[in-house]
């Protein structure tokens, strides 16, 4: 059902470029086309083997805004903002204010984290074959990229009582900040094929791409209780048009 309703989706988009594929010189030098693309996001954590454990990922989803510069034959930059919301669960220690615990590994509270990115990349596509003479052109994509988390919300309960113990905003960080807090980059690579609307420029394309983080995210939970690095990486998996 899934895969019916993507080909659904692409055969009325291109239907729609096809009918407003009017456009002068569409492939020249420096000329900048408009990307927009959504995407669910696949996440790989690492987290502390001594303080937590069933580490696992929630399903994320990245939205996306790219101008596309067109500098040769095969060859374009690609430099965009995305908003990246991503999470996870994992059973870990909670300490309440003026409480003690033991690290006796009994990981009595499942902590449930939902993180709130910005994002700007700056990438390199370099396509396989020429958009102006194919019709589908396979392509490489690779760069570099900036990220600022801009909220955070954690929810932790007691697992063996069933009680929240809390459920609010939080302060998510990096282990090692850049320029201000919340603040750090990430490198990304990936492939993609898109189908070229050849007398406009315009195109319907899908990619992936592995978003890799120089920095582990900081979680504190609530006012200092936990003290963890998180390792997160990402495989987004995009879909969408470029104007």
């Amino acid at each position: 059902m899934k895969t019916k309703t993507t080909y659904i989706i692409l055969f009325i988009l291109a239907i729609v470029f096809n009918l407003t594929a009017q456009d002068g010189q569409p492939y020249r030098r420096f000329k900048v086309k408009h990307r927009l693309s959504v995407a669910p996001v696949k996440s790989f954590y690492k987290n502390h083997p001594k303080h937590t454990s069933g580490t696992k990922a929630q399903v994320g989803f990245l939205a996306s805004y790219k101008s596309e510069i067109l500098l040769g034959r095969r060859t374009n930059v690609l430099i965009g903002l995305d908003y990246f919301n991503y999470g996870l669960t994992f059973k870990g220690y909670y300490k309440a204010a003026t409480y003690t615990y033991l690290f006796d590994e009994s990981f009595a509270y499942t902590h449930e984290v939902r993180i709130q990115e910005v994002q700007l990349p700056f990438m390199l596509k370099i396509c396989f074959l020429s958009e102006k003479e194919h019709f589908y052109s396979p392509y490489f994509l690779g760069g570099i990229g900036a990220r600022y988390v801009f909220g955070s919300y954690s929810v932790i309960s007691n697992d063996s009582t069933g009680l929240t113990v809390y459920d609010a905003k939080d302060n998510i960080d990096f282990e090692n900040q850049r320029l201000q807090k919340g603040l750090n980059a990430f490198y990304q690579g990936g492939l993609g094929i898109q189908y070229n609307f050849r007398n406009s420029g315009r195109a319907v394309f899908f990619e992936f791409t592995y978003r890799y983080g120089i920095s582990r995210l900081h979680y504190d939970g609530n006012e200092r209780t936990n003290d963890l690095n998180i390792k997160a990486n990402h495989l987004v998996f995009a879909i969408g048009m470029r104007l």
